[in-house]
């Protein structure tokens, strides 16, 4: 068996926007971050800060030291494949607990051989059942992609007994809403101020509004689901112009969150 190692990326230095590229267009990277005693065929799950196990490569060239890093040392990568949806810490931390590192993830690692199988097997999984994955615990610390990955969860056959599917429905709803909410970013999607003011649990108190009837099928896809700050959303409910400001709702929503991307 490979050894693993976990190394890490970033946002605002490019490196996630990269990686999207790299697995589109078959790329390789020249130099990553490692640990110093990679080896060449070595696997690597890149893990990116805010988001989770963001995809998987494998190690291409000796480690060489970094001289634009001190002491650090790089290495060429290869095969480079996204985690579709990344998987989030909060997901990573209840199945391997015993995977100390992920409660301070801001470092690279060579886990033991044990946790190792146990990243991998949670990566296979992630890439076969997707969302899927997810428990309701997860949803206050899923990141973005698997929030609305759930949210778009079909639903299950018939054939399901009836506990699974209303499992399914129940996570499809809270995911639509906690996407919803992450998507605004804190600020309300109808007139753009900021949230009034910010919860116990520190995220901004915004309130989600559904633009068509539940009867209509309107809690099945977040592009029906706007969040609103409470007076943007007592207005929509109950202002003289309410059917107008809904109206005008649906248009916005439709530039954040197009119907047709499911």
């Amino acid at each position: 068996m490979r050894t693993l190692h976990l190394v890490q990326g970033g946002i605002s230095n490019g490196d996630q926007a990269w990686l999207e590229k790299a697995a589109r267009d078959g790329r390789n990277a020249k130099r990553w971050v490692v640990p110093k005693g990679v080896a060449v065929g070595d696997d690597v799950i890149i893990f990116i800060r805010g988001i989770g196990f963001f995809a998987s490569a494998r190690i291409k060239t000796p480690p060489f030291l970094r001289l634009d890093w001190a002491n650090r040392y790089g290495a060429g990568l290869c095969g480079i494949k996204l985690i579709e949806p990344a998987v989030s810490v909060a997901v990573i931390r209840r199945t391997i607990p015993d995977l100390i590192w992920a409660n301070y993830p801001r470092s690279i690692t060579t886990p033991t051989p044990a946790i190792a199988e146990q990243v991998r097997e949670l990566i296979r999984e992630r890439r076969k059942v997707g969302a899927a994955q997810l428990e309701e615990s997860d949803l206050s610390g899923a990141n973005l992609d698997e929030l609305r990955a759930a949210a778009l969860l079909k639903r299950l056959p018939a054939t399901a007994s009836i506990k699974e599917r209303l499992r399914r429905e129940y996570l499809r709803s809270r995911s639509i809403h906690a996407y919803v909410l992450g998507r605004a970013n804190g600020a309300c999607e109808g007139c753009s101020s900021l949230a009034p003011f910010v919860k116990a649990d520190n995220t901004p108190y915004l309130e989600p509004h559904h633009t068509t009837r539940m009867a209509d099928d309107g809690p099945d896809h977040p592009a029906h689901v706007i969040a609103l700050c409470p007076n943007c959303h007592r207005r929509a409910h109950s202002s003289k112009d309410a059917e107008d400001f809904n109206a005008k709702l649906i248009e916005r929503l439709a530039r954040i969150e197009p119907v047709g991307e499911r």
